[in-house]
Formats: structure tokens, C-alpha cells, sequence
């Protein structure tokens, strides 16, 4: 191999290295190319953009509600350490959907579909987990 091509190959080996990171649920190492802070970054962009289509749903209580239990079931999550925001949009749709870096969003439609507080976490333990997926998506997208 001549020598022109050991520095490329040794940058090339060095990035590949510095990428990888412990993946907290397997515990084996991952090319890692979304750093916490870029997903967080992600989500904070994204989480604007979703603000401009839909109004946050106007009822403090049922907010710090909602707010409370997904954050009993993000505390038991791999990735306690994020801080989760959960939302309630003031919107008919039935939907829930999540960001990547934390951000949860679940429709007032939804809400008035649900019987139990056991139905709430279930969507809400869904969606946290989605936004976690979401990231890990985005590194295995920019890999292939």
C-alpha cells in the first residue's frame, strides 16, 4: 500500500471509531452519526414547526396531568436523563406522534377517546419509545 493512502485510510479509521457509542439497550457499540444534542436540536426545530400547525391545548391541569404520567413512564425508560415534553394539541384528529429528543405529542381527540389513566400511559410509553426509535432511525438512514 503506498504511503499516500495511509493518511485518508487512518482519518477514515478514526472517525469510524470516534462514532461509535454505547448503545444503552444492547450494550454493544453503534456507529453513532446524531449526537444527543443534535437529536435534542432535531426535536426542538421539528417541535416549532408542529406549534405553527397546532395550538397548545389551553387546560393547565390536564397538561401537568398528562405531563406527569408520561413522565413516570419515561423514568423508567434506557434513557431516563432526557427530558421528556408531553403535549396535549388542541385538535380533533385522533393522533399522537413523537419527535425525536423527547417531544410528545397527543391530540385532544385522542384524550377524549381514552377510558383510563392505564390507556394514557400505554399511548404515551408508545410514543416516548417512537421518539427514541427515531433517532437510532435517522443514524441507520444516514449509514445506508
Amino acid at each position: 500500500m503506498k504511503i499516500k493512502y495511509l493518511t485518508p485510510i487512518a482519518l477514515l479509521l478514526f472517525v469510524l471509531i470516534s462514532s461509535c457509542a454505547v448503545n444503552p439497550v444492547t450494550g454493544k457499540q453503534d456507529l453513532v452519526l446524531f449526537t444527543e444534542a443534535d437529536e435534542i436540536a432535531l426535536g426542538q426545530k421539528t417541535s416549532k414547526e408542529v406549534l405553527q400547525q397546532y395550538r397548545i391545548y389551553e387546560n393547565a391541569a390536564l397538561q401537568q396531568y398528562v405531563q406527569n404520567i408520561g413522565t413516570k413512564v419515561a423514568n423508567k425508560s434506557h434513557r431516563n436523563n432526557l427530558i421528556y415534553r408531553f403535549t396535549i394539541l388542541d385538535s380533533k384528529e385522533v393522533n399522537a406522534f413523537a419527535l425525536p429528543g423527547g417531544y410528545i405529542y397527543i391530540t385532544r381527540g385522542l384524550m377524549a377517546y381514552l377510558k383510563s389513566e392505564a390507556e394514557l400511559a400505554a399511548v404515551l410509553v408508545t410514543k416516548s419509545a417512537m421518539s427514541l426509535l427515531a433517532i437510532q432511525s435517522a443514524n441507520i438512514a444516514l449509514i445506508n
